[in-house]
C-alpha cells in the first residue's frame, strides 16, 4: 500500500501544482473554450490520480458512507479527463466553430457515459470495500461488468483520440515550423498513451475474467500505477510551449561561456577606463548571456572613451605588419583595433593629450558578428606579436620625437 500511496499522492500533488499554475496564468482568458478544456483536463487528471491513492480511497468511502464510492468517483474523473483531453486537442487542431461541432458530441457522449456509470454502480451489489482490486473482484457481476466495460472503452477512445490528433498536429506544416510547440504536442501524445494502455490492459483482464481466466489479475492491479505516471509527460507537454522558447539550447549556453572567458582578459585590461559602469544584475551571475551582453556593452563604451587617444601611426604600423603576414581581412581589422586599444589605454594613463586621431572602425551590426569581432580583438590583444610590435614601434617613435 505504501508504494501505491507514494506514487498516487506524488503525481496528484504535481497535478494540483500544474492546475494552480494554469489557472493563474490563464485567468484573463477564461471565456475561451480552449482554456476551459485545458483547465478541465488538468483538474480531472489531478484529482483522479490524487483520489486513487489507497489512503484517500479509505477516507472517501468512509466520508460518503457508501462502500467503494471512491471507485465510482475516480473512474468518473478518469472518463471526464479522457473526454476533456480529447476536446482540448480538437480545439488546438481546428478553428473554434469547426471544433465545437465535434466537441459537442464528446460532451454529450461522455456525460451520458458518466450518468450510465452512476446508475450501474448503484444498481450493483458492491458492499465489500476493495481498495486496489475492485475491478477483478466484481468483474463477473453483470452490472459491474457493464460499468467497467463502458469505463475502459470510453477512456481508451478519449485518450486514443488525444494521442492521434496530437501526433497528427505535430506533423502539420504550420505547427512543425514552431519546434517547441510540435515537441509539446508529441509529449501530449505520450501522456495519452499511458491511460490508453491502462484501459487496454484493464479491458483485456476484464474479458479474461469473463472467460474464467484469473491468471492476469495482477496486471489489473498494477495498471493504474502506469496510468498515474502520465502526469509526468503531461506536465512536460504543458511546460514546453511556454518555457521552451525562453530557454536557450545547452550548446548556445556553452558557446556564451566560451565567449565570456575569451573576452575576459581584454575586459580586465580596459576596466580602468571607467570601472563604474561594470554591472552584473542581481541573480544573473551565472547567466552567460547576461554576462557576455554586459561585457560587449562595457567594451564598446570603453572603446569610444579611448577613441580620442587612438594614434594613427599605431594603426598604420599594425596594418602594415598584418598585411605582410598575409592575415585575413577580419584578422587585420582585429589586430589594428587591438593595437589601438593597447596603445590608447597606456597613453590615457600617462599623457592623454597630443595624439593624432585614428580612422574610425565600424562596429559589427549583428549580435553574433559583434561577439566574434570582440573575441578576435581580445585574442589579438593578448597573443598577437604584431600588436606588441606596432605598439613598441609607436612608443619608440614617440619617445624619439
Amino acid at each position: 500500500m505504501a508504494i501505491f500511496n507514494l506514487i498516487y499522492l506524488s503525481c496528484g500533488i504535481v497535478g494540483l501544482l500544474l492546475l494552480a499554475y494554469k489557472i493563474r496564468a490563464l485567468r484573463s482568458s477564461w471565456g475561451s473554450p480552449r482554456v476551459v478544456a485545458l483547465i478541465s483536463t488538468c483538474f480531472f487528471s489531478a484529482f483522479a490520480v490524487l483520489f486513487a491513492a489507497p489512503a484517500n480511497i479509505t477516507w472517501i468511502n468512509w466520508s460518503s458512507g457508501v462502500p467503494n464510492f471512491a471507485a465510482l468517483l475516480v473512474y468518473g474523473l478518469v472518463v471526464c479527463f479522457a473526454g476533456s483531453a480529447f476536446a482540448l486537442v480538437l480545439y488546438w487542431r481546428y478553428p473554434a466553430v469547426q471544433a465545437w461541432q465535434r466537441v459537442r458530441l464528446i460532451i454529450v457522449s461522455y456525460t451520458s457515459i458518466v450518468a450510465a456509470m452512476i446508475v450501474l454502480f448503484f444498481k450493483s451489489e458492491v458492499d465489500e470495500e476493495r481498495q486496489v482490486d475492485f475491478d477483478t473482484y466484481y468483474a463477473t457481476q453483470p452490472t459491474v461488468a457493464v460499468f467497467l466495460f463502458i469505463y475502459f472503452v470510453a477512456t481508451g477512445v478519449g485518450c486514443g483520440g488525444q494521442a492521434y490528433h496530437c501526433w497528427q498536429g505535430s506533423r502539420d506544416k504550420a505547427i512543425s515550423a514552431r519546434p517547441w510547440l510540435a515537441l509539446g504536442l508529441r509529449w501530449y501524445c505520450a501522456a495519452a498513451l499511458f491511460p490508453m494502455a491502462f484501459a487496454v490492459i484493464k479491458l483485456f483482464v476484464l474479458l479474461m475474467n469473463w472467460a474464467g481466466e484469473r491468471s492476469f489479475d495482477v496486471l489489473s492491479t498494477t495498471a493504474p500505477l502506469m496510468a498515474s505516471l502520465s502526469m509526468i509527460p503531461l506536465v512536460i507537454a504543458m511546460a514546453l510551449p511556454v518555457f521552451g522558447p525562453r530557454r536557450p539550447s545547452p550548446s548556445l549556453w556553452l558557446r556564451r561561456w566560451r565567449t565570456y572567458f575569451a573576452l575576459r582578459p581584454l575586459h580586465r585590461a580596459l576596466v580602468h577606463v571607467n570601472p563604474a559602469i561594470v554591472l552584473v544584475a542581481p541573480g544573473k551571475f551565472l547567466n552567460p548571456h547576461h554576462r557576455v551582453r554586459r561585457q560587449i556593452i562595457e567594451l564598446n563604451d570603453w572603446r569610444w572613451a579611448l577613441t580620442p587617444y587612438f594614434d594613427l601611426s599605431v594603426g598604420e604600423a599594425a596594418t602594415t605588419l598584418a598585411r605582410a603576414a598575409s592575415l585575413p581581412s577580419d584578422e587585420v581589422v582585429a589586430v589594428v583595433e587591438a593595437a589601438q586599444l593597447r596603445a590608447a589605454g597606456s597613453s590615457r594613463r600617462s599623457s592623454p593629450a597630443k595624439r593624432r586621431p585614428a580612422s574610425e572602425i565600424v562596429d559589427g551590426t549583428d549580435l553574433a558578428a559583434e561577439h566574434d569581432r570582440w573575441v578576435r580583438i581580445s585574442r589579438a590583444f593578448q597573443h598577437s606579436p604584431i600588436v606588441d610590435a606596432a605598439v613598441s614601434d609607436a612608443a619608440r617613435v614617440g619617445g624619439n620625437e
